[in-house]
């Protein structure tokens, strides 16, 4: 799978911050992709390997306890576009939400110092975007693995974390964004202005970052989960039954007697 469609978005996005730049000359430019693309790919690629093989092995250790049962289904392939960018969403309304609730908490957040706030604000969203979105990147992970999670009681089957992941990401903590925004601008024209700039400026990575990783890292993780002990055992625990066996419709025939060739008299 190429992921056209996510670089052909990802490239558009980052076209207005490359052009706002492009005076700084090449150096500056080389730096933006590194910073806004690199570093997150480049720490994801080094913790959510680790961490994957980590919550496997929590879930294997506790899972009599649990009351669950966990497998891997058939690999079937990455998930389609849609699904992708939905991720690629709500990664991006985390890093806002998040970045939105902690910078006020080291800096004075008024209108005078709109371009400072503005600076440390894409500061904080690209580690928050290289960190705490690992938590992201590791529940897609495990979905795409395969692994599932069976609850006997509710009769139902998801992927581990799918729930935290639409929870971290939800829109009731949106509120707080746009007080941030009101807050910076002074007005509600302004905030809008200051929201869509900071869009432009975090989208790219928000799109960028996770395909690199789709079609560069997350391939080789897949294939270790897969061939890992802890998958292999889970496999034979939880194996699927097998299909039952289709009645004879009819008894067995008595084989035909051999044919005499007649003898010359």
């Amino acid at each position: 799978m190429t992921y056209r469609k996510e670089y052909v978005l990802g490239i558009l996005s980052l076209v207005p911050l490359l052009a706002a730049g492009t005076y700084k000359g090449l150096g500056w430019l080389i730096t933006i992709i590194a910073v806004y693309v690199g570093i997150p790919v480049l720490i994801w690629s080094l913790v959510v390997d680790r961490l994957v093989f980590l919550v496997i092995g929590i879930i294997r250790y506790f899972r009599e306890s649990s009351g669950h049962m966990y497998y891997f289904e058939r690999p079937v392939g990455p998930p389609g576009f849609s699904r992708r960018i939905m991720r690629d969403f709500r990664v991006l309304l985390f890093v806002f939400v998040l970045s939105a609730t902690i910078v006020p908490q080291i800096t004075s957040v008024s209108p005078a110092n709109v371009a400072i706030v503005s600076n440390e604000f894409v500061y904080v969203a690209i580690f928050i975007l290289a960190v705490p979105s690992s938590v992201h990147v590791l529940f897609w992970v495990l979905e795409d693995s395969g692994l599932r999670c069976h609850n006997p009681k509710r009769v139902t089957v998801t992927a581990p974390g799918a729930w935290m992941s639409n929870w971290l990401a939800s829109v009731g903590s949106l509120g707080a964004f746009l007080t941030f925004a009101i807050s910076l601008g002074g007005s509600l024209d302004r905030a809008i202005s200051l929201t869509t700039t900071l869009l432009a400026s975090l989208l790219p990575s928000c799109i960028l970052a996770p395909t690199l990783f789709y079609r560069r890292v997350e391939p080789g993780i897949l294939a270790k989960v897969r061939e890992s002990k802890t998958a292999m055992a889970m496999n034979r625990m939880f194996a699927p039954p097998a299909p039952p066996a289709v009645p004879a419709s009819f008894p067995p025939s008595m084989p035909a007697p051999p044919r005499q060739t007649p003898t010359a008299t």
